[in-house]
């Protein structure tokens, strides 16, 4: 597929499950891989594809310190392509170039694209502009607009404008408990935005796009949530691929619109009251289920790799559709701990083997990540914060 041997990758945050599939990908690919954790034994560091780790500070605590670190192991390791992984770590990357680029390179966001799309609200913003539909929304100045809020609908989400994942999201049931859900997630995460909550029936999907510097298309990709946990929202723990053409095409013009080069997730939930799917957010990064796109032909880290690297790049802009990839442990298993339903679920818990079936850690070419897992596992069962 291409032409990478002898080339080199420095990718941060190799304990998160998205670091995984990079790994593997340039691995195979003859890349020499160099990981970055904060943690003592990450994931990434137990595959045979990661060839060197470095232990860094941990960027939410102290960030010059992990930036000086980036630093010296950029000037030390000289790496082709850097790959920042999580929302801190590209912004980190982002807003201070000088620390990395005179060593490396990455296939990144402006400052004023990064701005945007980590900011839900003025993504939204810029959704609307383009016509894409997006669940209503406010973000209140003050109290008393925020009741007035209170009295339209019956079910709000209260979630911060810049976090990833659930991290602090509330849901809210009654207009009697939104100010006290509104106080409290503004103490973490200012000014919060309140928004109708979609039913929960409505399926979650995923555009996953790859654009060059010049904003040209370079890979597509989309899947839809079968199992989450939580499961009242959360990271995906069973998903498939699919085709929707028009939301790939609104997912490119706001990318486009935004400005995000590189790789960007656009998020969507299908509302069954209208028949529409609404626009959640965008995170101009790597995914947690990337795994469910290399497994369908679209190697997104190694098509990165290339493009930053000034190669030509083929644009992959196909794919099956049928394709599945599953997060088993912990999170497919929490899932079906946590669901009422657990008996019913369609596909069934226990269908292990499937032809069209992938999974994001479990591999029989590369096992020992999954010691990592266990270890973290027992790390975190000592850890009171976790």
């Amino acid at each position: 597929m291409s032409d990478l041997a002898g080339t080199s990758a420095l990718i941060t945050d190799i304990e998160r499950r998205k670091a995984l599939p990079i790994i593997r990908a340039l691995g195979k690919e003859h890349v020499r891989v160099i990981g970055i954790s904060s943690q003592r034994l990450p994931m990434g560091q137990f595959s045979r594809y990661c060839q060197k780790v470095y232990q860094c500070p941990d960027y939410r605590y102290s960030p010059d310190k992990f930036l000086s670190a980036l630093e010296e192991i950029c000037a030390r390791e000289k790496p082709d392509v850097l790959y920042p992984l999580e929302d801190v770590t590209v912004s980190l990357c982002v807003n201070a170039p000088e620390r990395w680029t005179p060593y490396t390179n990455a296939l990144l966001p402006g400052m004023a694209a990064l701005d945007t799309a980590s900011d839900k609200w003025k993504t939204l913003q810029a959704a609307m502009e383009l016509g894409i539909p997006v669940p209503k929304s406010f973000c209140p100045e003050s109290m008393e607009e925020l009741e007035e809020i209170a009295a339209e609908w019956s079910q709000w989400v209260i979630k911060p404008r810049k976090s990833s994942g659930s991290r602090g999201i509330r849901y809210v049931n009654s207009g009697h408990e939104i100010a006290a859900a509104y106080q409290e997630v503004s103490l973490h995460y200012p000014r919060p935005i309140v928004q109708e909550r979609i039913p929960q029936t409505g399926t979650g999907v995923g555009v996953f796009l790859l654009l060059d510097r010049d904003m040209s298309v370079l890979a597509v990709f989309c899947h839809r949530r079968l199992r989450e946990y939580p499961v009242s929202g959360g990271p995906s723990t069973l998903r498939e691929s699919f085709r929707d053409n028009a939301l790939i095409e609104q997912s490119i013009n706001l990318a486009r619109k935004i400005g995000c080069a590189g790789v960007s997730m656009v998020e969507y939930k299908y509302d069954p009251r209208t028949g529409h799917y609404v626009l959640m957010e965008v995170n101009p990064r790597f995914w947690g289920s990337l795994q469910l796109a290399i497994h369908s032909g679209v190697n997104f880290p190694v098509l990165y790799q290339m493009a930053t690297l000034g190669k030509l790049v083929q644009p992959v802009l196909e794919y099956p559709s049928g394709m599945m990839c599953r997060w088993l442990w912990p999170g497919d298993i929490l899932h079906f701990l946590s669901n009422p339903d657990r008996w019913q679920m369609k596909p069934g818990f226990f269908r292990f083997r499937q032809p069209n079936l992938a999974y994001d850690i479990i591999s029989r070419d590369d096992p020992w990540p999954m010691l990592g897992i266990l270890l973290e596992a027992l790390r975190k069962l000592w850890n009171r914060e976790r």
